[in-house]
């Protein structure tokens, strides 16, 4: 203990150096039975109008050994956990679990009914974190310090559990339960760890919250339904989603997340409309919104806001149209403005979508198509084919690009993309990782050997998909110098991918002319079709757990278009980094913009051929039934339309590859067309 102590004190007057070496981790298991590796444990013991009683369940921690310069240290971690990164502080495992809970929720209380530790003697002290910093810091720039918690004779954290604010996402009402399962005494150099806990979350007073728009008792869409599915306690509660509440009327059919608000500059409004049809055939219902140079972000997300408060015209995603030239006051810059965001006045689009709650958690998809009259046409024709014909063993190629910094390193990350994997990663990916999803092969470009050169080679090669995790800037990537000039270049023709990339400014679109995400889009006959990327400078660990999501929610194939992909990524970062106006999780919410279409169905896989029959019904209806590879194929899309779409009938397939489509009276030629994630569309054929 005492050499501990003098080491420390040392540590104290001469940080530590930022470098630092990492051990094999070693799974220890907290009551001896739990062998193999798992996360925390959830149960939902009971639920009420008032309270949802949970149980948790600690199985164990990796430990690795951690060297500090010249003081050997502890690394722990739980899968699935995230980390405490209070800079000086030791890094230990926070464990995150959304709860549904009532909307009308006023005070909400945690109380703990059961807890049980286990005691470990600390073989070493835990590493200090670096704290959060952003990517234009090189991580081996930080020095370690240990603050002096080392010194002070009190298991640190204090508090195990601890709730978050209330929110709204969409319709799911919810907090996070934050748990800090162990605590650590560096002066009698013992740890704690939690076993097992019962805890309960009750709501009480009066509502200090509410949801701006009239709830009905209508099912929330498959999209959002999905990504409600990781909220303790709402498959209990989804089965009486559609029973009626007092006051309201019988219940109403799913909701259908297929309605596209669109807000173009008047000037653009004539280069849109191929696509608008086309979105139009693919079963989205479209609400135009003209705006002029009177207009503001403000007037605009009052416009979306009041279409989200009637239930009949919420929408589920927006798409912007026009730059926004730079102007230090963002919401009136032309011909598309944007917000500053609260965290660091970063240009986000997102906060447009906040609709539901006075929170940060996003209620729609949103991208943008940024241009002018001279570039929008390109990217919108680029849009369409990439929907209509993308095809050939390029979709089934990728790319990834990264540095050789970092703890653990990015290539080491990209490496968890490409074959799964990350138990130093809150999010791991799902374990086969892209190539086990179906990716035949990927170009890797790592440093120091990554090269602009070798970039251009791989995407001009062909590649649906490429991930970046490294340095960057408003018109490059860091890691290789691949910049917009490289981009302009570029003759991958149809072979356009979507882009995910951690980096910081990349998005920089108010106050850089054109910047890197919107030269690959802008970039005609080739570059890439979507593109998500930070308006400001990324953080080191918090977007890798939001790309890894969003690649795990393409792997799982639970959802198919650019905006939804992303938004999973999103809400995994709130909710385990923080959501709260200065939390990190926020910070990478703001800064994060998409550039593209966010109804884009993404093309992962060499699509498949379509057998399609239909049936004419007694009741002026028409059942389709969709099979690919002698295979039903589910949540295909098939939609009848007039030539000028005064008729529009849509629907999803179900599980056994069926939809039953009720026409209206109509004397004219009806229309079909049929697409799906990795289905070779049948487009604009007539109705017989």
């Amino acid at each position: 203990m005492r050499k501990f102590t003098l080491i420390l004190v040392a540590l104290l007057v001469i940080t530590g150096l930022a470098f630092s070496q990492f051990t094999k981790p070693v799974w220890v298991p907290v009551d001896g039975n739990s062998l193999k590796p798992m996360p925390i444990q959830v149960k939902v013991l009971s639920q009420s109008a008032k309270e949802i009683k949970l149980e948790l369940c600690v199985p164990g921690y990796f430990e690795s050994k951690v060297q500090v310069e010249d003081q050997e240290c502890l690394g722990l971690h739980i899968p699935q956990a995230a980390r405490i990164m209070e800079r000086g502080f030791p890094e230990l495992p926070l464990f995150t679990k959304p709860v549904q809970v009532r909307e009308d929720c006023g005070e909400m209380t945690l109380k703990v009914i059961e807890q049980e530790f286990v005691e470990f003697k600390l073989k070493a002290p835990v590493m200090p974190s670096k704290g959060h910093f952003t990517r234009n810091i090189p991580e081996s720039a930080v020095r370690y310090e240990f603050g002096p918690i080392y010194q002070e004779d009190v298991f640190w954290p204090k508090e195990v559990f601890k709730v978050g604010e209330h929110f709204m996402m969409r319709d799911m009402s919810g907090t996070c339960l934050k748990v800090l399962p162990i605590s650590v005494n560096h002066v009698q150099m013992k740890m704690n760890v939690l076993k097992r806990a019962v805890v309960s979350i009750s709501c009480q007073g009066s509502a200090r919250m509410m949801s701006a728009s009239k709830k009905s008792n209508r099912k929330p869409s498959k999209t959002f339904h999905k990504m409600y599915r990781d909220f303790a306690g709402y498959e209990e509660s989804v089965a009486t989603a559609s029973s009626t509440r007092e006051g309201e009327d019988a219940a109403l059919p799913p909701e259908t997340n297929k309605k596209l608000v669109v807000v173009v500059p008047a000037d653009f409004e004539s280069l849109i409309g191929e696509w608008l049809n086309w979105k139009r055939q693919n079963g989205y219902s479209v609400t135009v919104k003209k705006i002029t140079s009177a207009d503001t972000a403000t007037s605009i997300k009052a416009y979306l806001q009041g279409l989200y408060n009637d239930v009949n015209t919420r929408f589920g995603y927006v798409v912007l149209f026009g730059d926004a030239s730079y102007n230090s006051n963002f919401e009136v810059a032309q011909p598309m403005p944007t917000f500053k965001g609260s965290y660091e006045s970063a240009a986000s689009d997102r906060v447009y979508v906040r609709l539901a709650g006075n929170d940060n958690y996003p209620d729609a998809f949103i991208s943008r198509i940024s241009g002018d009259a001279t570039t929008i046409p390109a990217q919108l024709a680029k849009i369409i084919n990439y929907e209509k014909g993308a095809s050939g063993a390029w979709l089934n190629q990728g790319i990834t690009i990264a540095s050789n910094q970092g703890s653990p390193t990015d290539l080491v990350r990209a490496g968890w993309l490409i074959n799964g994997g990350g138990t130093d990663q809150k999010v791991p990916v799902v374990a086969g990782g892209l190539k086990g999803y179906g990716y035949t092969s990927f170009t890797e470009i790592y440093d120091p050997s990554a090269s602009a050169s070798a970039v251009t080679n791989a995407v001009n090669k062909g590649a649906s998909i490429i991930c970046y995790i490294g340095h960057g800037s408003s018109t490059s990537w860091g890691s290789s110098g691949f910049s917009v000039t490289n981009v302009n270049a570029l003759t991958n023709g149809s072979m356009v991918p979507v882009i995910f990339s951690v980096a910081c400014v990349n998005g920089d679109f108010v106050k850089t002319g054109t910047c890197f995400a919107e030269a690959w889009l802008r970039k005609a006959n080739g570059g890439a079709v979507a593109f998500e990327g930070a308006s400001t400078n990324e953080a080191w660990v918090p977007p890798c757990d939001k790309q890894a999501a969003s690649i795990n929610a393409i792997i799982k194939k639970t959802h198919s278009t650019f905006g939804a992909v992303e938004m999973v990524g999103l809400y995994a970062g709130l909710q385990n980094w923080g959501d709260v106006n200065n939390g990190q999780g926020n910070q990478m919410a703001e800064q994060c913009n998409l550039f593209g279409d966010c109804t884009t169905l993404l093309r992962t896989k060499q699509p498949t051929t379509i057998q399609l029959t239909s049936a004419r019904g007694l009741d002026n209806n028409v059942i389709f039934n969709v099979v690919s590879e002698d295979r039903a194929v589910e949540e295909a899309t098939v939609t009848i339309y007039s030539e000028d779409f005064a008729v529009q009938v849509t629907g999803d397939t179900d599980e056994t590859g069926a939809v039953n489509l009720t026409l209206p009276s109509y004397e004219g030629t009806l229309y079909y067309t049929v697409v799906g994630q990795d289905l070779t569309p049948i487009i604009h054929q007539p109705l017989e």
